[in-house]
Protein backbone atom coordinates (compact mmCIF):
# COMPACT_ATOMS: atom_id res chain seq x y z
CA UNK A 1 0.00 0.00 0.00
CA UNK A 2 2.88 2.33 0.81
CA UNK A 3 4.35 1.83 -2.70
CA UNK A 4 1.01 2.77 -4.28
CA UNK A 5 1.03 6.09 -2.44
CA UNK A 6 4.49 6.87 -3.82
CA UNK A 7 3.36 6.12 -7.38
CA UNK A 8 0.26 8.32 -7.00
CA UNK A 9 2.33 11.15 -5.50
CA UNK A 10 4.81 10.92 -8.38
CA UNK A 11 2.01 11.02 -10.97
CA UNK A 12 0.44 14.06 -9.31
CA UNK A 13 3.82 15.77 -9.21
CA UNK A 14 4.32 15.20 -12.95
CA UNK A 15 0.83 16.60 -13.68
CA UNK A 16 1.54 19.69 -11.57
CA UNK A 17 4.88 20.29 -13.34
CA UNK A 18 3.27 19.88 -16.78
CA UNK A 19 0.54 22.36 -15.87
CA UNK A 20 3.08 24.86 -14.55
CA UNK A 21 4.99 24.73 -17.85
CA UNK A 22 1.83 25.23 -19.93
CA UNK A 23 0.76 28.66 -21.11
CA UNK A 24 -2.83 29.79 -21.59
CA UNK A 25 -4.07 30.14 -25.17
CA UNK A 26 -6.90 32.62 -25.82
CA UNK A 27 -9.70 30.52 -27.33
CA UNK A 28 -12.63 31.94 -29.28
CA UNK A 29 -15.61 30.46 -31.11
CA UNK A 30 -16.41 32.56 -34.19
CA UNK A 31 -14.68 35.47 -32.45
CA UNK A 32 -16.49 35.11 -29.10
CA UNK A 33 -14.42 34.13 -26.01
CA UNK A 34 -14.61 30.55 -24.80
CA UNK A 35 -12.04 31.05 -22.07
CA UNK A 36 -12.73 30.49 -18.42
CA UNK A 37 -10.81 31.73 -15.40
CA UNK A 38 -7.81 29.42 -15.84
CA UNK A 39 -7.87 28.99 -19.62
CA UNK A 40 -9.98 26.63 -21.70
CA UNK A 41 -6.95 26.09 -23.95
CA UNK A 42 -3.27 25.61 -23.19
CA UNK A 43 -0.01 25.33 -25.07
CA UNK A 44 1.45 22.02 -23.88
CA UNK A 45 4.75 20.71 -25.27
CA UNK A 46 4.37 22.83 -28.42
CA UNK A 47 0.79 21.78 -29.22
CA UNK A 48 -2.51 23.55 -28.40
CA UNK A 49 -4.86 21.50 -26.22
CA UNK A 50 -8.31 22.45 -24.93
CA UNK A 51 -10.56 21.29 -22.13
CA UNK A 52 -12.83 18.50 -23.39
CA UNK A 53 -15.88 19.71 -21.45
CA UNK A 54 -15.54 23.30 -22.69
CA UNK A 55 -15.19 22.06 -26.29
CA UNK A 56 -18.20 19.77 -25.95
CA UNK A 57 -20.30 22.68 -24.65
CA UNK A 58 -19.21 24.83 -27.62
CA UNK A 59 -20.79 22.34 -30.01
CA UNK A 60 -23.82 21.44 -27.88
CA UNK A 61 -22.50 17.90 -27.55
CA UNK A 62 -22.79 15.16 -24.98
CA UNK A 63 -19.91 13.90 -22.83
CA UNK A 64 -19.63 10.78 -20.68
CA UNK A 65 -16.76 10.69 -18.20
CA UNK A 66 -15.61 7.18 -17.33
CA UNK A 67 -13.97 5.94 -14.13
CA UNK A 68 -10.85 5.10 -16.14
CA UNK A 69 -10.40 8.81 -16.86
CA UNK A 70 -11.50 8.47 -20.47
CA UNK A 71 -14.18 10.69 -21.97
CA UNK A 72 -16.62 9.71 -24.72
CA UNK A 73 -17.90 12.75 -26.60
CA UNK A 74 -20.74 12.87 -29.13
CA UNK A 75 -21.28 15.88 -31.36
CA UNK A 76 -23.88 15.42 -34.06
CA UNK A 77 -23.20 12.13 -35.86
CA UNK A 78 -19.60 11.84 -34.56
CA UNK A 79 -18.39 10.09 -31.40
CA UNK A 80 -14.87 10.14 -30.03
CA UNK A 81 -13.29 8.52 -26.99
CA UNK A 82 -10.16 10.11 -25.53
CA UNK A 83 -8.05 8.59 -22.75
CA UNK A 84 -5.40 10.53 -20.83
CA UNK A 85 -1.89 9.34 -21.61
CA UNK A 86 -2.92 7.43 -24.77
CA UNK A 87 -1.90 8.77 -28.18
CA UNK A 88 -4.80 6.99 -29.88
CA UNK A 89 -8.51 7.78 -29.80
CA UNK A 90 -11.56 5.99 -31.10
CA UNK A 91 -13.48 8.12 -33.59
CA UNK A 92 -16.72 6.63 -34.94
CA UNK A 93 -15.55 3.14 -33.87
CA UNK A 94 -12.18 3.48 -35.64
CA UNK A 95 -8.83 3.77 -33.88
CA UNK A 96 -7.03 6.98 -34.85
CA UNK A 97 -3.55 8.21 -33.94
CA UNK A 98 -3.50 11.57 -32.15
CA UNK A 99 -0.75 14.18 -32.58
CA UNK A 100 -0.18 13.87 -28.80
CA UNK A 101 -1.82 12.15 -25.86
CA UNK A 102 -4.62 13.88 -23.93
CA UNK A 103 -3.67 14.82 -20.37
CA UNK A 104 -5.32 15.89 -17.11
CA UNK A 105 -4.86 19.05 -15.06
CA UNK A 106 -6.72 19.31 -11.76
CA UNK A 107 -9.21 16.69 -12.97
CA UNK A 108 -9.88 18.38 -16.33
CA UNK A 109 -9.15 16.41 -19.52
CA UNK A 110 -7.28 18.35 -22.21
CA UNK A 111 -7.38 17.05 -25.79
CA UNK A 112 -5.49 18.19 -28.92
CA UNK A 113 -7.56 21.17 -30.09
CA UNK A 114 -7.14 20.95 -33.86
CA UNK A 115 -7.77 17.20 -33.95
CA UNK A 116 -10.92 17.50 -31.82
CA UNK A 117 -12.40 20.42 -33.77
CA UNK A 118 -11.82 18.90 -37.21
CA UNK A 119 -12.19 15.21 -36.33
CA UNK A 120 -15.12 15.21 -33.93
CA UNK A 121 -16.90 18.56 -34.25
CA UNK A 122 -16.61 18.94 -38.03
CA UNK A 123 -15.52 22.58 -37.80
CA UNK A 124 -12.25 24.35 -38.50
CA UNK A 125 -9.77 26.12 -36.27
CA UNK A 126 -7.17 28.78 -36.90
CA UNK A 127 -4.24 28.80 -34.49
CA UNK A 128 -2.07 31.92 -34.54
CA UNK A 129 1.61 31.59 -35.46
CA UNK A 130 2.68 32.39 -31.91
CA UNK A 131 0.19 29.79 -30.58
CA UNK A 132 -1.26 32.28 -28.05
CA UNK A 133 -4.65 32.57 -29.78
CA UNK A 134 -6.96 30.06 -31.46
CA UNK A 135 -10.32 30.66 -33.15
CA UNK A 136 -12.76 27.84 -33.79
CA UNK A 137 -14.79 28.58 -36.92
CA UNK A 138 -18.23 27.06 -37.41
CA UNK A 139 -20.10 27.35 -40.69
CA UNK A 140 -23.63 28.39 -39.64
CA UNK A 141 -25.10 26.46 -42.59
CA UNK A 142 -23.84 23.18 -41.04
CA UNK A 143 -25.69 23.69 -37.73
Amino acid sequence: MKGTGIVVAAALSLTARAAAADSVVELTLDGRPVDRYDGAARLHHGLVFADAIDLTKCFDGFITLQRSGAATITIGPHTGTFTPGMATATINQTGVRLPAAPYRVNGDLFVPLEFFVTGVAGASVHIGRDQHRADIRVDARQR
